[in-house]
């Protein structure tokens, strides 16, 4: 897939992040205090070179199609609001997982909603899967009622379903499947 490839909603614009927004990727992680309790890759004290290191390895698994990653943009002041990504992609089962954050500030928008389901309706018309998979922190009731709003289903809660700052934890599985998108 190419590097420009965008998805548009009416709101925003989801892109792979450039080099140059590295500066604004780091001051929204930085000054993001709510995400810090849910991305383990992320806190307070997060530099300029862990930032352009992240949006490297963002950039490599786009070209070798691991994962796709794409900034969240606002469509009329082309500000970077925070991510939405495919990753887990197992062609096997014909799926993948995604996952998303937006910056505090920008939270409470419906910018997450917009970007999770513009995400979700790319990885069913253009990857062609047939499941979408959502995994959160069972405390991460926020990001539980987003997923739920765009009509994915909870299936379980899984036991050391991801590793947390190298820790197995579990986490609250939700699937969606193509006619679950409201």
């Amino acid at each position: 897939m190419s590097p420009d490839f965008e998805i548009i909603t009416p709101r925003l614009a989801l892109r792979l992040i450039p080099s140059e927004d590295d500066h604004s990727l780091q001051n929204l992680l930085a000054n993001s205090p709510s995400l810090h309790k849910w991305l383990d890759w992320s806190d307070k004290h997060i530099t300029l070179k862990e930032a352009q290191d992240f949006l490297l390895a963002t950039r490599l698994n786009w070209v070798k199609t691991d994962a796709f990653g794409f900034g969240i943009y606002d469509r009329e002041h082309n500000n970077l609001l925070g991510m939405a990504a495919v990753n887990e992609l197992y062609h096997t089962f014909n799926m993948a997982s995604i996952g998303y954050w937006v910056a505090d500030r920008y939270q409470r928008n419906g910018y997450a909603q917009e970007a999770v389901s513009a995400l979700a309706e790319f990885c069913f018309d253009t990857l062609s899967l047939s499941r979408i998979e959502i995994v959160c922190d069972p405390d991460n009731t926020a990001s539980q009622a987003l997923i739920e709003s765009v009509g994915a289903v909870k299936e379980t809660v899984a036991r050391n379903r991801f590793i947390f700052h190298g820790k197995p934890r579990d986490g609250v599985v939700y699937s969606l499947l193509p006619g679950d998108l409201e």
